[in-house]
């Protein structure tokens, strides 16, 4: 089985007063990727090591990555999935376990994807231990949820910014890279926000490779008229987060697996 995952340099920025403008939009930590490649035929996503089970490697890490508790869901044969998501959302509000945030299978490890590939991905709030989370699928495991494995995972969690050049809007910004369907073909699920200055992605999901980084920057680039290096990235939440520079922690080693 292989999937797509939908990976970061620190970088100052040059102008001061771009950096005043994105300000507005999302906390300015601004990143190094390589400049927007020429192309005389339709643009594709740069490739990498997104491709397979194993994590994507990263340097875009520490804020940008943070350590969540994941429930994976394989519903019973015939259910209705709207179902199972309105009954455990509303179930995580009533436990006070938190929001539930959705993602894809792909968050979780090689060695979990090797026996369960989940139909279905629940992400809990930061903070959340892994025993608060399988606790609260023991609690409220709705009826047509056939098997669930709880596990730690580590996501991407972050924010692309443009400011667009003159003559263009942050709107027609957002329909021309949706048009071109790059960032759907490497971040999968995304929130794409037009502010009065610019526009913004948010992403939060699998961790990506720094050639799906750079291919998102330079797809904003090129819908926004300015350099892929123009497109900032931020993290979303403040705090160390995870730390790649020597491959990240061993999530499986932690606890084994909860299943049920």
């Amino acid at each position: 089985m292989r999937v797509r995952l939908p990976g970061w340099h620190l970088m100052r920025v040059r102008n001061a007063v771009l950096a005043a403008v994105l300000a507005a939009i999302v906390l300015a930590v601004t990143m190094h990727a390589p400049a927007r490649p020429e192309a005389s035929s339709p643009p594709t996503a740069i490739g990498g090591d997104d491709a397979g089970d194993k994590r994507a490697t990263t340097t875009y890490d520490g804020a940008m990555v943070r350590k969540r508790t994941a429930i994976a869901v394989r519903p019973a044969k015939g259910a209705d999935r709207a179902h199972i998501r309105a009954e455990l959302t509303e179930a995580a509000l009533k436990s006070k376990v938190g929001p539930l945030g959705e993602a894809t299978f792909a968050v979780f490890s090689e060695q979990m994807l090797r026996y369960l590939v989940p139909e279905m991905t629940f992400v809990l709030p930061e903070g959340v231990p892994l025993d608060r989370g399988d606790a609260f699928m023991r609690d409220y495991q709705p009826a047509d949820v056939a098997f669930y494995v709880v596990q730690p995972v580590l996501v991407h969690d972050l924010t692309f910014a443009v400011v667009p050049a003159a003559g263009r809007t942050p709107a027609s910004v957002r329909d021309s890279q949706d048009a071109e369907g790059i960032l759907a073909d490497t971040l999968n699920r995304y929130d794409t926000t037009v502010q009065p200055a610019g526009v913004t992605v948010r992403y939060f999901g699998a961790i990506l490779s720094d050639p799906a980084i750079a291919s998102v920057r330079a797809a904003m680039g090129r819908a926004a008229g300015v350099p892929a290096d123009r497109v900032q990235v931020t993290a979303n939440e403040a705090g160390p987060g995870i730390d790649l520079s020597h491959g990240g922690p061993d999530l499986d080693a932690d606890v084994p697996h909860h299943g049920h």
